[in-house]
């Protein structure tokens, strides 16, 4: 129950309640929360205090509202980082930051097959077009919630035999301690995208819904590519955090610093 006598005000309280109850996944994702008549019965507060606390974690993006349905417990969004420096490094640790935050992250194989090279994934690869390539399909789980479908392609030339490894686990880490193959930088674009019905199908999300569409080209020493994948990520489980640094201004103030 609410403390009326704290200097802490109500509507303050009300929100760390609802807070807890999701963070501890008694209130699941999606699922409606108490009406704001049924929170002013059960915590004895007015219907301002509960409009209040409400809009609040709304803006917050922890909750969402759907006019005539009612208020709904949002999807908790996972910080996906790019950093000039660590690019291979957050990547591979997505999945240790999103079990950080105390979800489960799995990976499930979809498909995995030899197909000949397009001309744009040739391209994309440095392959001839109609090369013989690995396509890999994996949907990628959060607490059992798909987040995003990973479609990845690897000449065999370059990886031979990679179908017969666990590819339920990182490819990154697969690359290198098979074939001793690190990767050290990318190339990658994103834009917003609709899900078609199989997308939406596998992302279970509505046909339409909004999502996010990760190109990556991926390269270990040298100035072929490694792999092309394209990750066509849900637009409310994610958020992208890119982290910025004026590298002219940096060389600058050191330069200027030198000369004391």
């Amino acid at each position: 129950m609410l403390q009326k006598e704290s200097f802490v005000p109500l509507y303050y309280q009300l929100k760390e309640a609802i807070k807890e109850k999701i963070t501890s996944g008694e209130w699941r994702p999606h699922t409606c929360i108490p009406s704001v008549r049924e929170l002013c019965a059960t915590y004895g507060i007015s219907t301002t205090t509960a409009k209040q606390a409400i809009s609040e974690l709304v803006h917050e993006g922890l909750l969402y509202c759907l006019q005539g349905k009612g208020t709904f417990v949002a999807c908790p969004q996972f910080p996906m980082e790019y950093k000039e420096t660590t690019y291979i490094t957050d990547e591979m640790r997505l999945a240790s930051r999103i079990r950080a935050l105390g979800h489960h992250f799995a990976a499930e194989v979809l498909s995995v097959d030899h197909v000949k090279a397009s001309k744009l994934v040739g391209s994309y690869l440095a392959v001839k077009e109609g090369a013989d390539i690995l396509r890999v399909r994996r949907l990628k789980r959060v607490d059992q919630r798909p987040m995003l479908v990973e479609t990845t392609f690897i000449s065999t030339d370059t990886a031979p035999e990679l179908e017969k490894s666990d590819l339920s686990q990182s490819l990154f880490r697969i690359l290198a301690s098979t074939y001793g193959i690190v990767l050290k930088r990318s190339d990658e674009t994103f834009r917003p995208v609709f899900l078609d019905s199989l997308e939406a199908e596998l992302l279970e999300q509505p046909m339409g819904a909004l999502a996010l569409l990760n190109d990556r080209i991926s390269y270990a020493d040298g100035p072929r590519p490694v792999l092309y994948a394209k990750s066509l990520i849900r637009g409310d489980m994610c958020k992208t955090y890119i982290d910025l640094t004026n590298m002219r201004s940096v060389k600058e103030a050191v330069t200027n610093a030198s000369s004391f």
